[in-house]
């Protein structure tokens, strides 16, 4: 019965991802054609991240006593609401207030969908149960921004309204179709996970192995940050693409996340170091967005675009095996750090991007892969380090 359930809310991550990403493609068209300045790409990126910081946990802890069902519909509805806002609004301030309510809702239904596939997977299948959402999640992102890209090739407005459309009718699927996954609710009065929120001295020492890595974990989101949140506007703006091949670039990193951590990390993790492996991944991942913003040669930018590509997620589950065997009597703690310094380099990284373009539509690539080759010179000197004690 739970491989069942399993299995349907997978099949819904896949199409919920698909509908969340309807509205990518189009929003530097949305952008241009409201004549924003173009750092507005980048802040609102930035105001979405810190409204899914804010409530992610909120959102989780309130699953554990009311049910997990409730707040994936809340989730779905309230972010296809808050696009059709963000889509149909003509000011950059009603714009922006609606990105950050985007994040507060959509950040329900990814937060506590993470806790259904764990409520429907035994402890020794839940790593592989998250694959696979992991896994749907690509998939639908992908197969989002091409359906997205198309829908709002005449008028970006179609792409958020059919995104509003399909959001209600995912809703009451989710209503009708599944059950709750939470099989035993906390008692009590809700309490809100509010931790995240209160400024306190960490006990993580920066100069061990642990800290190099939640420190790099920062440096390396403000690189994927400055690329994620930058393409799309530089495809429309620089390039002048239309959106049906706006919503294919998108795809790319996606359908390549997917593959390379099916295919290449597992052979990684069992033949190499993870440490050294991770140095080199890093080291690839800013020198190749390096050479590819630097580089004026179309055969050298594709080359090296196609490596960027590859090894750019290739990071992610190295420190996160790295992490969560460095984090001992204190997981918990240190998963929080991890978050926090992720979203720190998600904001950082995107209201970056943003200001930057201005200065040069390659600036953000460029400044992103100097960020990704200090982040490798950190683990560089704490790999010394280690030799050095360990000798």
């Amino acid at each position: 019965m739970k491989q069942k359930s399993l299995r349907k809310f997978l099949f819904f991550n896949f199409l919920i991802m698909a509908v969340f990403n309807f509205a990518h493609p189009v929003t530097p068209r949305l952008i241009n054609e409201l004549e924003l300045p173009s750092y507005m790409f980048g802040l609102f990126f930035a105001l979405m991240s810190i409204g899914s910081y804010i409530f992610s946990p909120i959102w989780g802890s309130l699953s554990d006593y009311k049910g997990r069902k409730r707040f994936l519909m809340i989730g779905v509805l309230g972010y296809g609401t808050a696009q059709l806002g963000f889509g149909l609004s003509q000011s950059a301030a009603l714009i922006s207030a609606f990105r950050v309510l985007g994040g507060v809702l959509s950040v329900s239904y990814i937060a506590v969908v993470m806790a259904c596939i764990s409520d429907l997977s035994s402890p020794e299948n839940r790593a592989k149960s998250l694959a696979y959402l992991a896994a749907t999640t690509a998939m639908g992102s992908a197969i989002g921004s091409n359906i997205g890209g198309w829908l709002g090739a005449t008028n970006y407005k179609y792409s958020f309204i059919v995104q509003f459309a399909a959001c209600i009718a995912i809703t009451v699927a989710l209503f009708f179709l599944t059950n709750e996954t939470l099989e035993k609710k906390k008692e009590g009065k809700a309490v809100l996970a509010l931790n995240h929120l209160k400024l306190k001295k960490s006990s993580l020492d920066f100069k061990s192995m642990l800290g190099a890595l939640i420190l790099t974990v920062a440096f390396m989101n403000i690189t994927t940050t400055s690329y994620n949140s930058t393409i799309g506007y530089f495809v429309e703006s620089d390039l002048k693409l239309p959106t049906q091949l706006n919503g294919l670039i998108l795809s790319i990193v996606p359908i390549c996340a997917v593959l390379v951590n099916f295919l290449v990390n597992p052979r990684l993790a069992a033949k190499y170091d993870e440490l050294k492996t991770l140095i080199v991944v890093i080291a690839l991942t800013g020198g190749s967005l390096f050479i590819w913003a630097y580089s004026s040669n179309l055969i050298v930018m594709g080359i090296f675009l196609v490596i960027f590509f590859i090894v750019m997620p290739l990071a992610q589950p190295i420190y996160q095996s790295m992490i969560s065997k460095h984090a001992k009597d204190n997981a918990g703690e240190i998963m929080g750090i991890q978050n926090s310094a992720r979203s720190v380099g998600m904001v950082i990284g995107s209201l970056m991007a943003g200001f930057l373009y201005d200065f040069g539509s390659k600036l953000p690539f460029l400044v992103g892969s100097v960020m990704a080759l200090i982040a490798c010179l950190i683990l560089i000197l704490q790999y010394r380090r280690e030799k050095k004690t360990s000798a």
